[in-house]
């Protein structure tokens, strides 16, 4: 597999994980809320957040056909991977977030920062194929 191989790959993996993931906030959003109590206000945001990871869905599947042309829509994922979990963290160090709540980081942050990383530096550094 070449390296345009793989990050065309790991964008539609991107995709297809986006449009599941939104799909699941959207109709089951208290899936997220660990020990906090849902009211109708939070489920709204949350299922608003879920469609908008959805969006994010339909950018990642235009990178994976091009990642090369589509490189700013890979850029503008990897900032929301690099800014969910500081704000997260941020949250926990004052008492507003419990701590479990870095699993939700880690399932739809953290473990795209490497791979959306890799195809970034891939670019910038001209080694895919044009």
């Amino acid at each position: 597999m070449t390296k345009l191989q793989l990050a065309k790959l790991i964008m539609l993996l991107a995709a297809i994980y986006n449009a599941v993931w939104g799909i699941v906030i959207s109709v089951c959003p208290q899936i997220i809320l660990f020990d906090y109590s849902a009211t109708p206000f939070t489920l709204i945001l949350l299922r608003c957040i879920g469609m908008l990871v959805g969006t994010y869905a339909i950018a990642y599947y235009f990178a994976s056909r091009d990642p090369l042309r589509y490189w700013p829509l890979i850029l503008v994922g990897f900032i929301g991977k690099v800014l969910g979990p500081v704000g997260s963290v941020y949250y926990i160090s004052i008492g507003e977030l419990t701590p479990k709540f870095l699993y939700v980081n880690l399932l739809n942050d953290l473990i795209w920062l490497v791979p959306f990383g890799w195809i970034l530096w891939q670019i910038r550094t001209d080694k895919l194929p044009h």
